[in-house]
């Protein structure tokens, strides 16, 4: 299952496998790749289905142009509800106020613990920045001081000042003290265009956008650019002004926490400097997360190292998740992209990312195809997968602990041990059913993972009054009869309200799950991932991927209306005998079982017949009525309708 994702990232092997089975032991959370791996596909299908493509055929080109048209009609709304004109969406000096507006209105907690300005002020003192004085027309600093915005001057020396003054200044820097540091609000600031478009067009052409910061000072900064329209606008400058004002709140957090310790400016610096370090990623036997600020490359052929594609977490991913939040509390609408940071698919050797960030950045620089972005996606996913084995509490602590480019030692790290989930035994009380509950109370305390299981596929199967489940071969191809005869029964069944349930995987199952996908009804899946041979078909609405065969078989039984059975092999007569075996002890509803196609259910009607029911007597009468052998279409669905009818008549 570790493929899936590690192709996703390119992840360097065998550290990538290590590093999952190492989680895994920390956590005691059996296959959460698995799981994660099932989100993905789901997330992504979902996406897929919403912009009218079929995750069956879909090309990675259509996937790609279709999210960007999708980002188009974003950016159109959500430039109407800042405030600004839909005709003027691409000029950059004229939408900026409505942005920095947008970004001061929303609900953030602004107080940061950042440097005096005296006392930066005073470093400044020590080391002029003459060029930045020459450009300005100064001889005197203190006149500088006097007639600038010291916010303004403080950023453009990264754009002013050379790489020599530039690591000078950070050496100064490191005999600041607490004391120098104070608490104030976070201030956004846009810069005089005149005096600083030159200076910052290095930047802007490096960067391909506008917006800057200064951790140490709890600035944001919206810099000038010659160009006057820019592709896109909204959807960029925006998320990176609410990015980084999640960003120097986490700084200033980490600068407070590291108040109280010795060594205070140095601490500082390290962590402005943002270097990965070299520090053995192997500890022992041990594979360590390191904590990375920054994003090292697109490729591995691309990177000044092969860190970004071992196992890392990335406070840049956090910032950009509640950058995200905060554009939901603007426009609700965009949560077309919610909770897709890690969602992507590889087409044609590279990821396809559903990520926000990447398809906007990808579309302001009119990137092709070919140069799709996959930075933030998987810098997400990386955050993703420590999260799904050692929880978010865990990744946000260490974050913030190990800002200083320290690594992060996951079997060292609190984990509460998944339990039995008490929703399951209120779900027992509701549905009454004595099999479920005996199987659950046996799944308590032997199966870690499985009660999890139990209460969230019954949540998601009690939101249909009617459902249908279908069994059948996997081996089947579409165009066979017997698949062709399973689409047609579920596209009717699905056009009658029934909710079609199956297995979800290929054969028997997806012409099932094509047929309600067709008719436009509910299609679900619920799936088992193995190692080789199994895994979901492309025509589910919803779905559920179970880690367990004994969850399964149990979900598989839950309330349906009907069990239909069209020709398969071991695993196909194992359900059938198994519902016929608690329909007769009345553990499960007397649902209609019906086995369809006479041709090949008739001999096996007639071996129980003969050999259970006339030669052995180990069934009775009544059990081999409990099923029934039919060929018709309109025949079948009248039976389930009419059962239907009967048990809401019983109900009422």
């Amino acid at each position: 299952m570790a493929k899936f994702l590690r192709d996703l990232l390119d992840a360097e092997e065998p550290i990538f496998t290590e590093s999952l089975r190492q989680l895994e032991h920390a956590s005691g959370r059996t296959a959460a790749d698995t799981k994660l791996i099932g989100d993905i596909v789901a997330k992504a299908h979902e996406n897929l289905r919403q912009m009218g493509l079929s995750p069956a055929i879909a090309t990675g080109e259509e996937v790609y142009h279709g999210l960007e048209a999708r980002l188009e009609s974003d950016i159109k709304r959500l430039v109407r509800i800042i405030g600004a004109e839909e005709s003027r969406s691409e000029d950059v000096q004229y939408l900026v106020p409505f942005m920095v507006k947008a970004a001061n209105s929303v609900n953030f907690n602004r107080k940061v613990f950042v440097i005096k300005h005296e006392s930066a002020k005073n470093l400044l003192r020590q080391m002029p920045p003459k060029a930045l004085m020459e450009k300005l027309g100064y001889d005197d600093i203190e006149a500088m001081f006097d007639h600038e915005d010291f916010s303004e001057l403080y950023t453009a020396l990264r754009f002013s000042e050379g790489p020599e003054w530039l690591n000078r200044y950070d050496e100064l820097f490191e005999t600041v003290t607490p004391e120098d540091y104070e608490e104030r609000d976070l201030k956004i600031v846009v810069m005089d265009h005149n005096k600083y478009v030159d200076l910052a067009a290095h930047f802007v052409q490096k960067k391909l956008h506008n917006v800057t910061h200064t951790k140490e000072m709890g600035v944001i900064v919206v810099t000038p650019m010659y160009a006057k329209t820019m592709r896109g606008l909204v959807l960029k400058t925006l998320p990176l002004l609410f990015h980084y004002m999640n960003e120097v709140k986490l700084y200033s957090t980490f600068f407070k926490l590291k108040s109280q310790q010795p060594h205070f400016g140095k601490t500082v610096v390290s962590t402005l400097v943002a270097d990965p370090g070299d520090a053995s990623l192997m500890v022992g036997h041990k594979i360590h997360w390191r904590v990375i600020q920054r994003y090292l490359g697109k490729h591995k052929e691309d990177s000044i190292s092969t860190i970004a594609f071992e196992p890392h977490v990335q406070p840049e991913d956090l910032h950009w998740r509640r950058a995200e939040d905060l554009l939901f509390e603007l426009d609700p609408e965009l949560e077309f992209w919610k909770d897709r940071d890690y969602v992507g698919l590889i087409y044609d050797g590279f990821p396809v990312a559903f990520n926000l960030f990447d398809v906007s950045f990808a579309y302001s620089n009119k990137e092709p195809y070919e140069n799709r972005y996959a930075y933030h996606f998987r810098e997400s996913l990386w955050n993703e997968i420590f999260v799904r084995y050692m929880g978010f509490k865990n990744l946000a602590s260490q974050v913030l602990e190990k800002l200083d480019n320290s690594a992060v030692s996951p079997e060292k790290l609190p984990v509460r041990k998944p339990k039995t989930v008490p929703a399951l035994r209120r779900e027992n009380s509701k549905h009454d059913l004595l099999v479920r509950r005996r199987l659950i109370d046996a799944a308590e305390g032997r199966l870690d993972g499985v009660t999890e299981e139990f209460d969230k596929v019954f949540d998601m199967l009690g939101k249909y009054d009617k459902t249908v489940t279908v069994f059948g071969s996997a081996r089947k191809p579409q165009e066979d009869g017997i698949s062709s005869n399973a689409y047609e029964l579920s596209r009717r069944l699905a056009g009658d309200g029934y909710a079609v349930v199956t297995g979800g995987g290929y054969g028997v199952m997806e012409a099932s799950n094509r047929g309600a996908y067709d008719a436009g009804g509910n299609s679900i899946g619920l799936n088992i991932l193995l190692p080789h041979e199994q895994s979901l078909n492309n025509y589910t609405t919803e779905s559920f991927q179970f880690q367990h065969f004994f969850g399964r078989k149990v979900a598989m039984t839950l309330d349906a209306s009907a069990y239909i059975f069209f020709a398969g092999g071991f695993g196909t007569l194992d359900e059938l005998f198994e519902i016929l075996a608690l329909e007769e002890t009345n553990k499960i509803p007397r649902a209609p079982i019906i086995l369809v196609g006479s041709d090949f259910w008739g001999p096996v009607d007639e071996l129980i017949r003969t050999l259970l029911l006339e030669r052995f007597g180990t069934i009775s009468d009544n059990d081999h009525k409990l099923y029934k052998v039919m060929d018709n279409h309109d025949d079948i669905i009248h039976v389930i309708n009419q059962y239907e009818h009967e048990l809401n008549k019983s109900k009422d």
